[in-house]
């Protein structure tokens, strides 16, 4: 899991894996070890959340959720990106997925509210 969400996150930000573990400081060896099925140390995780705001949790697949970290930098996609991609894997999905994306979106509008439709959105939580 953690190398398709880690695998994921390159692509969408335009990098390939490679060039990402070098700019936080990893060797290419250690790249290969995660597509073999490793997973990275504390440290290392805390850095990847970092540089994609992502939570750790999501890079281990221990939630679907990005519950994107809070940054003063700019974020990694517009609103407009994020929507363009949800739609191709909306495409994608049978029934059963669709069902869950449509469950899961109800919960995040209601139980997790990200309020606006802009770049930062913020999470508040009832």
């Amino acid at each position: 899991m953690f190398w398709e969400r880690f695998y994921g996150l390159c692509r969408r930000c335009g990098k390939k894996p490679n060039p990402v573990g070098k700019e936080i400081g990893l060797s290419s060896g250690i790249i290969s070890k995660w597509k073999a099925g490793g997973i990275p140390n504390g440290e290392t995780l805390m850095k990847l959340s970092k540089y994609f705001h992502v939570s750790t949790d999501y890079l281990l697949g221990l939630s679907p959720a990005m519950s994107i970290v809070e940054s003063e930098e700019e974020p990694l996609y517009s609103s407009a990106e994020l929507v363009d991609e949800i739609n191709e894997n909306l495409k994608k999905l049978n029934n059963s997925g669709l069902t869950c994306v449509a469950d899961y979106s109800e919960y995040l509008s209601t139980k997790i509210k990200y309020c606006g439709f802009d770049d930062t959105a913020k999470k508040t939580v009832d």
